[in-house]
């Protein structure tokens, strides 16, 4: 009954967006971006202890280009950032330019609530191929702000301590975490594995199949139970229950028991290192590599920015992400970010971050292969797909269902809820 109520409350606000689209918001402005005036801005890395106040700065750079600007910031906690942002669009408001997630980014294009970017960056951006990720049904509306690529990290003394190697497939990672946990009493690995955090689970879980070769459609037909998929639940599945698994944990518990020398090994997305160096664990100690699967592919937090359609400036706002991308500030967001992400444009890696931070490199060389969480074809339906795959996949880890079983139960739910 639970999930009848949540679906039904998400589509009462998608419902709502379609109406707030249909209707025109707001007026169009006359104002021009020389004009000035003031634009609201929001991202929920904007609350991030460790970059967030560096990033509001590289924002307020706009301000020395455009004096007559006035950036101001709306602050939104991750967890809360979809569901504000929805009802605040719905009743005709919402912030001027705001970060959207690549698996949100689908329902607001659909709604037509985001305001088209086309003819804004002009013939001498340098804007990277990333960006066509912010392309919906031909129209630009939303350029990077980061793709994250996903890495394997270990704690390299904690390995030397339990004499273990690091791990280079699904097998060598279930005997490197036994072996760890069964020398030092240090939990060997951890990665998401809760409902509780339902899309950001998804998106982590998305590693697997993808290591796999496998995938959740082909772009015209839902492709849950195939066998790559499979095989990737059986070996989630087997370390978790080596015995060696933070089972329990969600990823700030995880991350802060890396953070305290009290894990040993995790895959985890670019901004998880630089949250979790520590006086126990420096920089120097984290290493990295792509997965420990057969495939190279792996999954990505995908973070685009966007204008509101109902922004009361949008000249301003679409001037703002026009300076935005260009290289001196996307050289100085890549920083702020900790270099391992992959922002508007290409950017450089200074030599001494490198030798000082090395698991940037396995994010780097992963870029080009990290795939996003959104199924093909099914863009809109994402949100179903996921929850109806996911609940399948922790019975699987609760109550040992097979994972063949599983995948194909999920199948046959997937497509009578969405077809395919």
């Amino acid at each position: 009954m639970q999930r009848h109520r949540r679906v039904f409350a998400s589509v009462a606000v998608a419902t709502a967006l379609s109406l707030t689209a249909a209707c025109g918001g707001t007026e169009e402005p006359t104002t021009t971006a020389e004009d000035g005036g003031t634009i609201e801005i929001t991202h929920w890395d904007l609350l991030a202890p460790s970059y967030g106040a560096k990033m509001w700065e590289t924002f307020q750079g706009y301000q020395r280009e455009n004096p007559k600007a006035t950036l101001t910031k709306q602050e939104i906690t991750r967890a809360d950032y979809e569901t504000t942002i929805k009802t605040q669009i719905a009743g005709g408001g919402g912030p001027d330019v705001f970060a959207v997630a690549d698996t949100f980014l689908p329902e607001l294009a659909e709604a037509g609530v985001l305001e088209p970017l086309d003819g804004v960056f002009g013939p001498d951006a340098k804007l990277n191929v990333t960006n066509e990720g912010g392309r919906w049904r031909g129209t630009q509306l939303a350029v990077t702000a980061q793709i994250a690529p996903y890495a394997f990290l270990w704690n390299k003394d904690i390995l030397a301590r339990a004499g273990v190697q690091p791990p280079t497939t699904p097998g060598e990672l279930v005997t490197a975490a036994k072996t760890i946990t069964e020398k030092t009493g240090i939990t060997g690995f951890a990665v998401r594995h809760r409902i509780a955090e339902e899309n950001p689970w998804w998106i982590d879980f998305n590693n697997w199949p993808q290591g796999f070769g496998g995938g959740w459609s082909d772009g015209t037909a839902l492709t849950i139970d195939r066998p790559e998929n499979v095989a990737a639940v059986k070996a989630y599945k087997a370390v978790y229950d080596s015995g060696a698994f933070a089972v329990g944990d969600d990823a700030s518990t995880f991350r802060t028991k890396f953070k305290e020398g009290r894990l040993a090994m995790l895959i985890d997305a670019t901004g998880a290192p630089t949250a979790m160096i520590s006086d126990k664990v420096p920089s120097t100690s984290i290493m990295s590599s792509k997965l420990p699967f057969p495939g190279q592919n792996t999954s990505q937090v995908g973070i685009y920015f966007a204008v509101n359609k109902n922004a009361k400036n949008k000249a301003l706002a679409k001037d703002f992400l026009r300076w935005l991308v260009q290289p001196g500030p996307q050289q100085q967001l890549s920083e702020v970010i900790g270099n391992a992400s992959t922002v508007a444009v290409d950017t450089t890696v200074p030599a001494e971050f490198v030798a000082a931070n090395p698991w940037v490199t396995a994010y780097r060389e992963n870029a080009p292969f990290s795939r996003d969480a959104v199924v093909d074809g099914f863009e809109t339906k994402t949100p179903q797909i996921r929850h109806i795959v996911l609940q399948w996949i922790e019975k699987v880890l609760l109550e040992n269902v097979p994972p063949e079983e599983a995948l194909a139960k999920a199948a046959q739910e997937a497509k009578a809820a969405v077809g395919g």
